[in-house]
């Protein structure tokens, strides 16, 4: 059999016999795999003399045609096999297209061993690899892809790069492409640069990406890397709270106790006024309103105090919904009167969970209240609770206004408020604690059809005669 790894000085020409005029080619996919590809199994048989030492050339009288497709006689061995009858064979070749036939199927073979490694290399690449044509239309989608974007290869190739990267982005990459074949100028080849794409659910998420090209047999071909950075933003955005908070809560903490004192005497004044004797209503009312307003800021310096230096947590194993408990029935008379049913589900059964009870019902009491406001006109308040894979979730519903976008996007921020007299920190206050027992608060609103906040806590759970209720 002739040499697999023989080098090719030429070309090999082949002619194709058709009835019309269209040459049979086929548009290039690049699966990045080889489904649909059937393996290639070459089989050698020989004379007793022609076998070598390592026995990888069978004897002739073991073959057993039926069981290849094709088999190529370019010696003309067959013929001299007892019993068989080349006539007969029709799955073999044999004179002078033999070794022909026999070069191409070793060559096959070497292309398909070397397509299985570069398959296995891409396809265990933990970024995405997604290719296109000069149409624009995907023709390489590996794994990571797969996984990253929610559609299967199959799904994927052919489509237009519009299937996983939303306007404007489609736009200005299919400019940019037009403009490259029309000029050869790169302006972000071999560059990273931040993206924005569309998964299969059609949730949009940050990514970074570079591209590259490759001109083969007069055709280009664009390549992207593509890696998720998700979870990289969040960590970035969490830095800049972090510092931005730093800097805030050292500026709020000189403030805090600069005006602590000047407010106590105001407040103090302000009482003592309002005892003197023969004072009209007039006056009381703006005495009353001065020791108002001075107790309204003493709140907001408290709640400023608390923000910048909170006391650590301190974690003790309880039961997550006698804390809920607790924290709605301080709300029951509010609730009546404001028109306000609270339901408790417990979807799944909870088991002990170590958290901080002061603080925790710090938070589910700032997460009820904003409900309470959220709903003037009366409504429905749902808390849940369950366990889902290794957290502990607890979600607090309103039926209120809900918020518009730029408003929910924004809630977590110290300092943003959308209330006449609030502090914007209630929230921030709550997602640091929740951030400081390990785990997560999110938000997830809709105009007009109420909001609902998400606590997870790590799943830690504590021996049973550990409890605190």
């Amino acid at each position: 059999m002739a040499d697999a790894m023989e080098p090719s000085l030429h070309p090999l020409r082949i002619a194709i016999i058709v009835k019309g005029r269209e040459f049979p080619e086929r548009e290039t996919l690049l699966p990045f795999s080889l489904e649909g590809y059937p393996p290639v199994d070459l089989v050698c048989f020989g004379t007793r003399t022609d076998i070598p030492a390592d026995g990888q050339v069978q004897l002739l009288a073991e073959l057993q045609p039926e069981q290849f497709d094709l088999i190529l006689d370019g010696q003309s061995l067959v013929a001299a096999r007892t019993g068989l009858s080349p006539n007969r064979l029709t799955n073999l070749v044999a004179g002078p297209a033999a070794p022909f036939l026999e070069y191409l199927a070793c060559q096959l073979l070497t292309l398909r061993r070397k397509q299985e490694i570069n398959s296995g290399v891409i396809d265990s690449a933990t970024d995405a690899l997604v290719t296109i044509n000069e149409d624009h239309r995907i023709i390489g989608f590996n794994q990571e892809a797969e996984r990253m974007f929610g559609y299967s290869r199959q799904e994927a190739l052919g489509q237009d790069l519009k299937l996983i990267i939303p306007p404007p982005f489609t736009e200005v990459h299919r400019d940019y492409l037009r403009r490259y074949l029309a000029t050869r100028e790169a302006h972000v080849l071999g560059r990273t640069r931040p993206l924005t794409a569309r998964r299969r659910t059609g949730e949009e998420f940050p990514l970074s990406i570079s591209f590259s090209v490759a001109e083969i047999l007069g055709h280009l071909y664009f390549t992207a890397i593509i890696r998720d950075i998700t979870a990289y933003k969040a960590m970035e955005d969490r830095l800049l709270q972090s510092e931005r908070l730093a800097a805030v809560g050292n500026t709020m903490a000189h403030i805090a106790h600069e005006i602590k004192n000047p407010l106590l005497i105001i407040g103090g004044f302000a009482q003592q006024l309002a005892k003197i004797p023969g004072l009209d209503d007039q006056a009381r009312h703006k005495l009353s309103v001065i020791a108002a307003e001075v107790r309204h800021l003493e709140e907001m310096v408290a709640e400023m105090r608390d923000f910048v230096r909170r006391p650590l947590i301190q974690k003790q194993p309880g039961q997550l919904q006698a804390a809920i408990r607790q924290a709605v029935e301080l709300f029951q008379q509010v609730f009546q009167e404001h028109e306000v049913q609270a339901r408790l589900v417990e979807e799944t059964p909870l088991p002990l969970v170590a958290f901080d009870p002061q603080q925790l019902h710090e938070v589910l009491i700032n997460l009820l209240k904003n409900a309470l406001e959220a709903m003037p006109h009366g409504g429905e308040i749902t808390i849940a609770s369950r366990v889902r894979d290794n957290l502990v979730e607890i979600r607090v519903s309103d039926t209120g206004e809900g918020m518009p976008p730029e408003v929910a996007a924004n809630i977590f921020r110290p300092y943003f408020t959308t209330k006449e007299k609030g502090t914007g920190l209630g929230l921030a206050i709550c997602q640091d604690i929740i951030q400081a027992h390990g785990g997560s608060l999110s938000a997830d609103s809709t105009p007009g059809r109420g909001s609902t906040f998400t606590i997870q806590l790590p799943l830690e759970e504590a021996a049973p005669g550990d409890r605190w209720a």
